[in-house]
This record gives C-alpha cells, sequence and structure tokens, in this order.
C-alpha cells in the first residue's frame, strides 16, 4: 500500500515528540478541552498551537480522528517552519489513523496526505536533514476560546487568544472578556515542563426584548407561553426566535426575530381584529335591534291593556256603548296579539344575543407554529472529526 513507509525512518524522531506525553487514565472531558483549543487555534492558522493542543488531547483519549487532526496541523506547520520531524510525525499519525480505520471518513485525504508526504520525508532522509527531534521542556499555557477576539490577561497581563505564554508551575489566574460575553475568570495550575491548552467556555450574554401592544395580549416565544402584557423588559437567549402574541378577539401577531448578544430590541406587534369579532359586534347590534322592537311591541301591549281597562270600567258603570264594547274587545285582542309577538320577538333577540356572545367570547386565537429551516453546513477542507466538530 502507498502509506506503507517504513517505520524505522520516522520513530526516531515521531517517538521522540511523543516522549514527552505523561501515562495517563483517559480523561474525555480533558482531551475535548484540549481538542477545542486545537481547533480554535486551527481555524486561526495557528498550527503549531493546534498541533501542541492535539497531541494533549490524544494524551488523555489516543482517539484515531485526533491523531489524524495532529497530522494535518503538523503537516500545514511543516511549510511555515520546515521542521523535517512534523512531517515524519505527520506520517506517523496518518497511519495511525488508516490502522484503526481503514475505511474511515478521512481514509481517502490521509492516504492523499502520505502520498505528498512520503517523497518529500525520503528526499529530507537523503540529504540528512531528517534528524531526531527533542522538543525543549517549557511550562506553557495557551487560552482559548470561541471568539476571534477577546481580552485576555494572565496574572494580570495581557496575552493573545491561541498565543503560549510561558509561565512558572503552580497556579495562575486566567481573565477573558469578550464583546456579548460575561466576564470569564478561570483558575488553573499548570505542572512543570507541562503545556496545557485552557478552553474558556463563554457564557453568552442574553438579549433584552420588550415586546408592545394592547394591554391583556399573551406572549409566546417559541410556543412557549411567557405570559401576559404588558410586562417589564425580559431576558431572552440570543439568536432566533419565534414571537406570537395573542389576544381574545385579535387575528395572532406572528414574527420571526433574529437577537444579538446584548442587545436591547423592541418588537411592535400590532393587533388586527379577527373577521369573528367583527360578525360578532354586528350580531349583537342585530340583537340589540330586535331587542329593541320586542320592547316596541310590549309598550303597545301595555297601552292597548290601558285602553281596555278604561273601557272595561265604563262598561261596569254602564255607560259602555255598543262602539265601546267592540273597542274593548280589540283591545284584548291587541293585547294578546302584541304580548305574543313580543314575546317571540324578544326570544329571537335573546337568541341571537347568545349566538353573539358565543361568537364574541369563542373567539380564541392561537400562537403561530415557529418555522423549521435545516441548513446543509459543508466545509470544503477540514482537518478531522471528534468529539462535537470536525477538523
Amino acid at each position: 500500500m502507498r502509506y506503507s513507509i517504513a517505520t524505522t525512518t520516522l520513530s526516531t524522531a515521531s517517538l521522540l515528540v511523543a516522549a514527552t506525553a505523561h501515562a495517563q487514565a483517559v480523561d474525555v472531558a480533558a482531551a475535548q478541552a484540549a481538542f477545542r483549543v486545537g481547533a480554535q487555534a486551527f481555524k486561526a492558522n495557528q498550527f503549531d498551537v493546534a498541533a501542541k493542543s492535539f497531541e494533549q488531547a490524544y494524551e488523555f483519549d489516543p482517539r484515531p480522528e485526533t491523531a489524524f487532526s495532529i497530522a494535518q496541523a503538523n503537516r500545514r506547520q511543516y511549510y511555515f517552519d520546515k521542521q523535517p520531524w512534523r512531517l515524519a510525525r505527520a506520517v506517523q499519525l496518518y497511519q495511525a489513523y488508516l490502522t484503526k480505520l481503514p475505511k474511515g471518513p478521512r481514509a481517502n485525504d490521509a492516504i492523499d496526505r502520505l502520498g505528498e508526504i512520503e517523497p518529500l520525508l525520503r528526499e529530507l532522509k537523503a540529504r540528512g536533514e531528517l534528524q531526531p527531534y527533542s522538543p525543549p521542556i517549557k511550562t506553557e499555557l495557551v487560552v482559548g476560546a470561541e471568539v476571534e477576539k477577546a481580552d485576555v490577561t494572565v496574572d494580570g497581563a495581557a496575552v493573545q487568544l491561541w498565543d503560549p505564554v510561558s509561565v512558572t508551575p503552580g497556579a495562575h489566574e486566567i481573565t477573558l472578556a469578550a464583546p456579548g460575553y460575561e466576564l470569564e475568570r478561570r483558575r488553573v495550575v499548570i505542572a512543570e515542563g507541562r503545556f496545557v491548552p485552557i478552553d474558556m467556555a463563554l457564557r453568552p450574554k442574553p438579549a433584552r426584548l420588550d415586546v408592545h401592544t394592547e394591554a391583556g395580549a399573551t406572549l409566546f416565544i417559541d410556543g412557549r407561553r411567557i405570559g401576559g402584557l404588558p410586562r417589564p423588559q425580559m431576558s431572552v437567549v440570543a439568536g432566533n426566535h419565534y414571537v406570537s402574541v395573542t389576544r381574545r378577539g385579535r387575528e395572532p401577531f406572528n414574527q420571526e426575530i433574529n437577537l444579538q448578544r446584548d442587545q436591547a430590541f423592541r418588537l411592535d406587534a400590532p393587533l388586527q381584529v379577527t373577521a369573528q369579532r367583527r360578525a360578532a359586534q354586528y350580531v349583537l347590534l342585530g340583537a340589540a335591534t330586535v331587542g329593541l322592537g320586542s320592547i316596541g311591541f310590549a309598550t303597545a301591549a301595555w297601552v292597548a291593556h290601558d285602553d281596555a281597562k278604561s273601557l272595561d270600567a265604563k262598561r261596569q258603570r254602564g255607560e259602555a256603548s255598543a262602539a265601546d264594547l267592540q273597542a274593548y274587545n280589540q283591545r284584548v285582542a291587541d293585547i294578546d296579539r302584541r304580548t305574543n309577538i313580543a314575546i317571540g320577538v324578544g326570544v329571537s333577540a335573546a337568541v341571537i344575543g347568545a349566538i353573539g356572545v358565543g361568537l364574541y367570547w369563542f373567539d380564541e386565537s392561537s400562537p403561530g407554529l415557529s418555522p423549521k429551516v435545516v441548513s446543509p453546513v459543508i466545509g470544503s477542507e477540514s482537518v478531522g472529526v471528534s468529539f462535537s466538530g470536525g477538523f
């Protein structure tokens, strides 16, 4: 196979590089932290720091993916410092990756890189430039974080992200301040002769959201009910959020917003009256009109009752004429007719009113559904895959 370069050619330099590692039990958390710093440094083109950080991760948890990442970092750093041992170390670790994962996702990349490096390594050996390498023993730390810029101090002295800092063995205080993040502090203890990558986990500052709308509305964020409005300004995790504002008789307000870290964001949420609410108003107006008609007929029945009462009194005194008796009978009939109409119209008004109240009261709105967006992320070149990322 093309990647079968004799290990005797490479072992002297590569094993000397690895000789400084201290045998320890697998520590996945420590490996992940060191790997993150290496990935950050690699992204910032700090390949030497990346290689050292990946080596620390490999020491804590020797995964083939991490071996591939060390090889990538050393291969790239070679073109900066022209140290032949880096190519030897890269070849060794590409081979280690292929031994463990011969059909792994980066197997073809490892084979291609070996095809690129092995001829160059043979030339260097033929010219006598491939010499055993013994790294100087230093006590260093390097600070990394998932930001491009930050103000970093070690024991009060300003340093740069991913720049190794020589320190004395013992305890050291680290601070990191980045826009949009909480101030982070860390106390670390460094053993003599160790290179220690420090991954400073950042806590984003929340955004501050202020929603303005009608009183009595209800606020939902990402489908979760927050509570009634108005309400004081609230803290919300930065990022994309789907905001809904609802109120009985109003169309729901839905809007996707993007909140930046430590941003004060005002959201105006105008609510439009629903068609059902407008219909309910017309129905209630109609019920009121019909109700007035019922009152009118009831009033007319009462007037007829008074007329009939007067005519009846006249009849009882013996003063009623035939016309009065006819009028009396007509008024009694009017009372029955108008009373029945008033009752019928009143019942109709009550039914129409009940429908209007139902339309008015049961005009509930629901928050909108947050749109789900799936976005593929494709890298043109990566360094490997380990833990939570690809490098």
